[in-house]
């Protein structure tokens, strides 16, 4: 007999990027090679910049997300933007946790965290304090202006 809940497996990138076509039409995505590249916007809230972000995604690898505008800035004082590698990808989550793997959707999983974590970039340049929580990325660059 047949197992009712087979085990997930890893999610290719045409079958990731068919779930965000579906899914979240506004986004242009598409698939070059092995890599899948999806840009769209996202508005944490609606007092919130609509940023426009990529999304790069390859089999075996952790999805990379930059914002292409507006340009994220540091804090006045800071030479740095809290939870990002290297001042250019975003840190969404905890690689050793395994809170994402292929397994799981982009859309459904990457996405909310990228709203997440624009909305706690945005309380960081109010208040000074990154209120999202989480383990800070090594290594540490300087932003270059």
């Amino acid at each position: 007999m047949a197992n009712k809940y087979p085990r997930k497996g890893i999610l290719g990138v045409r079958e990731q990027a068919a779930r965000m076509r579906c899914s979240f039409s506004a986004f242009r995505t598409r698939v070059k090679g092995a890599w899948l590249i999806s840009v769209g916007r996202v508005q944490p809230s609606t007092l919130s910049a609509a940023y426009k972000i990529e999304i790069r995604y390859k089999v075996g690898e952790r999805p990379e997300v930059r914002v292409l505008e507006p340009r994220l800035t540091c804090r006045e004082g800071e030479d740095r933007i809290p939870h990002m590698y290297d001042q250019e990808c975003l840190c969404l989550y905890f690689p050793p946790a395994n809170e994402w793997s292929g397994e799981r959707s982009l859309g459904h999983s990457i996405l909310p965290w990228v709203s997440l974590w624009l909305y706690y970039y945005e309380l960081w340049h109010a208040t000074g304090e990154w209120l999202g929580g989480g383990h800070e990325p090594v290594p540490r660059k300087p932003l270059r202006n």
